[in-house]
């Protein structure tokens, strides 16, 4: 699990009517309201196209009967960048996600992070080092056909976080890397939409010709603060298809989320609007499975027993599949 932290962010709502204006006949207000409302459904053609996965570092996911009953076919993992360039942890628990995930049938997306390593978390690599690093984890896993450049490549728990250029260089750097895999351009976090803006215009700048199209977006702040700004800035910034990437509705985070259920329900089912908002948001991925730890968005409990959460998606998966 990794911890974020959560700034704290006030919303002041005012109806105050603008001088010299006339009030808004009841009629018109009625019209006002249902257009909001209609607005604020999830688009049918977002929702019948929108492909579902799941992010989960623990490959013991895949062989509990309540996760196969969702009937997922695709996963996320984060992965070191420098992973397959030694043994040692990072690598032995990305043999068993990644090679679980495989005999079971899985499509597995990889993001790519700062190094498992102690002392090395915090240590941007050089281009021919993130080369070498990528090149060796393609080979080991040639199964895995879809990759990240750098998990929330804007924020400062990651070494990228001032350094759009950099994250463009491994961008290209990973497709040079996997001629025939798909790969996200950036994967970023919303929580500061005005700065995720910024680091996205400068990430198209850096990353040249051809502009990229695919994009990955964790919008944990719009889906658990109920808002919508992040994801609309995201789709207004960047050209092409956004993949939510990793998202999911907070059970408990610090002092700012103390451990609720049904906040967990309201957030996920606003994460599920969010993703069906827009056409343009191809995939979602859940994050995560197993709750536990400081951060925790499980749709189930560190001991794998389902939460109210865990009912919302698979009822909204099941209605999804029968069109009703």
């Amino acid at each position: 699990m990794r911890a974020r932290a959560w700034g704290r962010r006030t919303r002041q709502y005012a109806s105050a009517t603008v001088p010299g204006t006339a009030p808004i006949r009841p009629r018109l207000r009625l019209l006002l309201v249902a257009l909001a409302l209609l607005l604020a459904l999830p688009s049918a053609a977002g929702a019948a196209s929108l492909s579902v996965g799941m992010g989960e570092e623990d490959p013991a996911m895949f062989s509990d009967p309540q996760f196969t009953a969702l009937r997922l076919k695709r996963a996320r993992y984060v992965a070191g960048w420098d992973t397959a360039l030694s043994a040692g942890a990072q690598r032995t628990a990305a043999d068993a996600f990644l090679r679980t995930a495989r005999a079971a049938g899985y499509d597995v997306l990889v993001s790519f992070a700062h190094s498992g390593n102690r002392g090395k978390m915090r240590t941007l690599p050089s281009a021919a080092a993130y080369a070498k690093g990528v090149k060796a984890f393609v080979k080991r896993y040639p199964w895995v056909r879809t990759y990240s450049p750098w998990d929330e490549a804007n924020t400062c728990s990651e070494p990228t976080c001032r350094d759009p250029k950099a994250a463009a260089t491994f961008y290209r750097t990973l497709q040079r890397a996997c001629r025939s895999c798909t790969v996200i351009a950036a994967e970023v976090l919303d929580t500061d939409y005005t700065e995720m803006r910024r680091y996205l215009q400068q990430f198209m700048k850096y990353a040249g010709k051809p502009t990229p199209r695919l994009w990955g977006l964790h919008p944990y702040s719009d889906a658990n603060r109920f808002r919508t700004i992040g994801t609309r800035t995201m789709l207004a910034t960047v050209p092409g298809t956004i993949w939510m990437t990793e998202v999911g509705g907070l059970y408990s985070d610090g002092r700012s989320f103390p451990p609720s259920a049904s906040r967990q329900v309201r957030a996920t089912k606003q994460m599920l609007r969010l993703a069906t908002s827009s056409p343009r948001i191809a995939r979602l991925y859940i994050y995560c499975w197993y709750g536990g730890g400081t951060f925790d968005a499980g749709l189930t409990s560190s001991s794998g027993v389902p939460r109210p959460a865990y009912d919302t998606v698979d009822d909204w998966l099941r209605t999804r599949s029968t069109g009703k």
